[in-house]
């Protein structure tokens, strides 16, 4: 099992790679940011209910479904109001919310809206600078007012949490985890939110229900969590529960590189830090520095 993860060699090399990224420049107005991201899946038109008992989720909900391009978001509706729900009833005791793993802004944009409403401040990190700068461009075309509550961050979240751990304001913060689901990756990232975790007051990490046809991918989100949290730790199930195995839509069952969901596991976990602790890593053995696979290039340099 390698604990290097291809696709941040492959974008580590960026200048700003471990930092906050520039305000983007606006795209053109027929420009499509998903054409930035630079993966190819299935897209979709999911639309999010618009009718529920809750204006705050109705009006959020249609300022999504008003966006004229394509996307593939990648959670279940039940995910996505899950986590609306949270913040708005955390709402004064989460001041962050910090996404890692953004792809093509399905969360993200959803999260613009509730800053809005919340009060919230944004910061999206991903490895990917184009994933980063479609998920931007989707808030600016749908959520423009809250656009200077969001932050960029090109790195893994081990980046991340070094180039926060002396801000002051980084607190109080809800991390959502959908980044890698490598097991080694995800240990990674999960570990090391231990030298913040008097600041995180919770952890939502999504696909826990994933496995993939290819036993050498090591799609194991649930067993990462097992890692780090112990293999019973204190959580509330996040988004959809299916009875049996599924295959998501756009993926035929038996082809080879292939997902499914297990029956019977949650879509996500929510995990409340106070109430859990971390068993990885050890702090008189580990260091931060452990869990960083390619450091700042900033940093680095000096």
């Amino acid at each position: 099992m390698s604990f290097h993860d291809p696709l941040v060699d492959r974008f580590a090399s960026h200048p700003g790679w471990g930092c906050f990224m520039a305000r983007p420049e606006p795209l053109p107005a027929d420009g499509d940011p998903i054409a930035l991201v630079g993966v190819d899946v299935p897209l979709t038109d999911l639309k999010r209910s618009e009718t529920t008992d809750n204006r705050i989720w109705n009006d959020i909900a249609r300022r999504i479904n008003a966006y004229p391009f394509r996307t593939s978001d990648q959670c279940s509706e039940k995910h996505y109001r899950d986590v609306f729900e949270f913040l708005r009833l955390n709402n004064g005791v989460v001041r962050r919310v910090v996404e890692c793993g953004v792809f093509h802004g399905g969360l993200s944009v959803e999260l613009a809206g509730c800053a809005v409403a919340f009060d919230l401040a944004i910061d999206l990190v991903d490895v990917n600078p184009g994933a980063l700068l479609a998920a931007w461009h989707r808030i600016a075309r749908t959520f423009p007012e809250a656009l200077d509550r969001v932050r960029l961050f090109l790195g893994e979240l081990p980046n991340y949490v070094q180039a926060v751990a002396a801000d002051p304001d980084f607190d109080a913060a809800l991390v959502h985890h959908d980044g890698s689901h490598r097991f080694p990756v995800v240990m990674r990232d999960l570990a090391s939110l231990y030298y913040v975790h008097k600041r995180v007051h919770a952890l939502i990490i999504q696909d826990t229900h994933l496995r993939h046809s290819d036993p050498s991918n090591f799609c194991f989100v649930d067993a990462a969590v097992a890692a780090v949290f112990g293999i019973d730790p204190r959580y509330q199930p996040v988004g959809t529960t299916f009875v049996t195995t599924t295959t998501p839509a756009g993926y035929r069952r038996g082809e080879k590189h292939n997902v499914y969901f297990q029956a019977g596991r949650p879509e996500g976990m929510l995990i409340p830090i106070a109430e859990n602790r971390f068993l990885y890593p050890h702090p008189l053995i580990h260091r931060l520095d452990d869990f960083v696979q390619c450091p700042a290039r900033q940093r680095e340099a000096a």
